[in-house]
């Protein structure tokens, strides 16, 4: 009596094993990429549509000599990776296109689905022949050049370019200083006339000296000064002069002087 006969399983080889995990796992990254090429081009749209803003600028002047324009940049993800590797630079010219100067952040990063509020601080140095000096007394448009360097979803690069102009008011808006004829006594009467075109007070005082042809001071006087944005001043005062100390052909220099820092005014010929 024969006993019953079953048909016998072969197992594949392990290179057939091999394969098929092989061709399993591809399945699976493949569709594993899509999802991630999906997800990234998503939240570039997301990104796209949430560009960055630069706030308002207030502007104050520092004890070190320089002119402080603060602002922030508002930079949102509201994608789903990270913004890795963020860096920000920034760069002012003013109206004529002299660069004044420049202003660096990060490197930083940026979670997923959040946002950030991002301080920008130029300083600017003032004098009374460098470039700065315009910003004292020439409202004018300034120039703003915002460049920003990233990795987004770890593995692209990205970057952002912002080019702006914000109107620039200037404390002594048209300065001017007038000299009239030595009188008998020995004074010179000096006019100051400026606007405060800027978006505070000029609260101080102005120390003024007239010097002669050789640069030496003949003499001075300080007026003190109280101008709100929008208003004018007009002042004559009389400077006594050093007995034998001629104006002509010298100039006339002044000073912004307050508690806490010194700025100087642009020097005017005197004929």
């Amino acid at each position: 009596m024969s006993g019953q006969i079953y048909p016998s399983s072969r197992r594949p080889p392990p290179l057939y094993r091999l394969a098929r995990a092989l061709r399993r796992a591809s399945v699976f990254v493949l569709v594993v990429l899509i999802l991630f090429a999906t997800t990234v081009v998503y939240s570039t749209v997301e990104i796209r549509q949430s560009p960055p803003r630069v706030g308002s600028f207030s502007v104050e002047f520092q004890s070190n000599g320089t002119i402080a324009l603060t602002s922030n940049l508002t930079l949102s993800n509201p994608g789903f990776y990270p913004i890795q590797a963020f860096t920000l630079d920034v760069r002012v010219v003013n109206g004529t296109g002299v660069f004044l100067g420049a202003f660096g952040l990060g490197p930083t990063a940026l979670e997923g689905a959040a946002s950030n509020v991002y301080p920008i601080a130029l300083y600017l140095p003032v004098s009374d022949t460098g470039p700065g000096a315009s910003l004292l007394v020439d409202s004018q448009y300034l120039a703003l050049s915002v460049w920003g360097n990233a990795t987004f979803g770890y593995l692209f690069p990205a970057g952002l370019s912002i080019e702006n102009s914000r109107h620039w008011g200037a404390p002594f808006s048209n300065l001017a200083y007038s000299v009239g004829n030595v009188t008998p006594n020995g004074t010179l009467p000096v006019t100051i006339a400026f606007q405060n075109a800027a978006s505070f007070p000029d609260a101080g005082t102005l120390q003024l000296s007239v010097l002669s042809a050789a640069g030496i001071v003949c003499g001075g006087a300080t007026w003190t000064v109280q101008v709100d944005p929008g208003q004018q001043f007009l002042q004559t005062q009389p400077v006594t002069l050093s007995p034998g100390c001629s104006p002509l052909g010298g100039k006339v220099t002044g000073d912004y002087v307050t508690p806490s820092f010194r700025v100087p005014l642009p020097s005017v010929a005197i004929p």
